[in-house]
């Protein structure tokens, strides 16, 4: 009994060794299931073909941790974007007070939109998500693809999030037409 458990620890240890830690852990956590609200999220393949203007990517599988990470940067990153908008939103208002326009056409509420994830892990080893978000209810395909629009306003946008490093970027609004 002794000579079997040896035996196995000194696989395990062998194994660990030559996959290494970040490969298993991947594994381990892959195989639980993550915690998301499918009406508002998806989680969808990389397309290496594109690799989503990420430099040298490979597909990376995302866990209950980083979801909840990803969440705290797009917030941090909306709460960042919102102040300018606002501002936008009362100097207008001030100057053509007649003008029909809509806040909400300005500031981004998050509570309006769904979310499709793509994650990668880059040629420097750091997992980094591309996070797309739009507020279209009508489309009906966005859990299987990609959803791409020209313009739409504040209505859709998209950012990349660096798990490792704890950074967002490249937050892109679209505009009006």
């Amino acid at each position: 009994m002794i000579r079997q458990m040896t035996i196995l620890v000194l696989v395990l240890t062998v194994k660990l060794s030559c996959l290494g830690q970040k490969q298993v852990e991947s594994r381990i956590l892959s195989s639980i299931s993550l915690q998301v609200d499918t009406s508002v999220i998806t989680v969808l393949p990389l397309d290496t073909a594109e690799c989503w203007d990420f430099k040298d990517c490979k597909p990376a599988e995302l866990t209950n941790g980083d979801l909840t990470q990803i969440e705290e940067l797009l917030r941090k990153c909306i709460d960042n974007y919102n102040p300018g908008q606002e501002r936008e939103f009362n100097e207008i208002k001030a100057k053509r007070p007649g003008i029909g326009i809509n806040k909400r056409d300005f500031v981004i509420d998050l509570t309006r939109y769904k979310r499709q994830y793509i994650a990668v892990t880059n040629s420097k080893g750091e997992k980094e998500v591309w996070v797309n978000c739009f507020c279209a209810t009508s489309i009906n395909y966005w859990r299987k693809e990609v959803v791409f629009v020209f313009d739409g306003g504040n209505c859709y946008f998209n950012l990349k999030v660096n798990l490792t490093t704890g950074e967002y970027y490249e937050l892109m609004v679209n505009g009006d037409a």
